[in-house]
């Protein structure tokens, strides 16, 4: 009688069995959201370093060379990874590497292509085209040097300017649709 006892004590009723399990899926639900918006954040602030990182080898470029790349923006219709293997060759002096244009969002959304792949050649972050006198990107501050190409984080596509500010298009051009 004792033996029967302890075990009835040791055992789960069915209705503990379930309430515990009810329990657990509420708190996995809540953390696979919480989740979702950790991985925005840190995809954002990726992005965000991208941008620094094309900032900086920009004005690299700009300093050896006196002007802005010249590449040709009517390419990115027509020859998207011509366009980028010349983005990729004038800013590669520099450090910038293949991974630096493009988004984590984006790649994921993609299925994470090789990027070591020539024919995963692709650029997320567009330039501003601006002609080859000297010092032209920086007489306007308010010009975009580059624009991320799809809205993929809260607030819209990041942008960066000539002083190296990043902000969102919503934030840059409030009321703009």
């Amino acid at each position: 009688m004792r033996r029967t006892m302890l075990r009835r004590l040791a055992a789960f009723t069915l209705l503990e069995l379930i309430t515990v399990v009810v329990i657990i899926a509420i708190l996995a639900s809540m953390l696979l959201g919480v989740m979702a918006s950790i991985q925005q954040r840190a995809d954002k602030a990726n992005c965000s370093g991208n941008l620094k990182s094309l900032y900086a080898g920009s004005v690299l470029y700009i300093q050896e060379h006196e002007h802005w790349p010249q590449i040709n923006g009517r390419m990115i219709r027509d020859n998207k990874k011509e366009y980028a293997r010349q983005w990729y060759a004038a800013l590669e002096p520099y450090s910038i590497a293949p991974v630096n244009w493009v988004c984590p969002s984006v790649q994921r959304e993609f299925g994470n292509p090789d990027l070591k792949d020539p024919d995963n050649s692709r650029i997320d972050y567009l330039s501003t085209p601006f002609d080859a006198r000297p010092m032209t990107p920086y007489l306007w501050p308010k010009q975009p040097w580059f624009v991320e190409r799809g809205a993929v984080h809260p607030g819209g596509n990041l942008i960066i300017f000539a002083n190296g500010q990043i902000s969102t298009l919503t934030e840059a051009f409030p009321g703009q649709p």
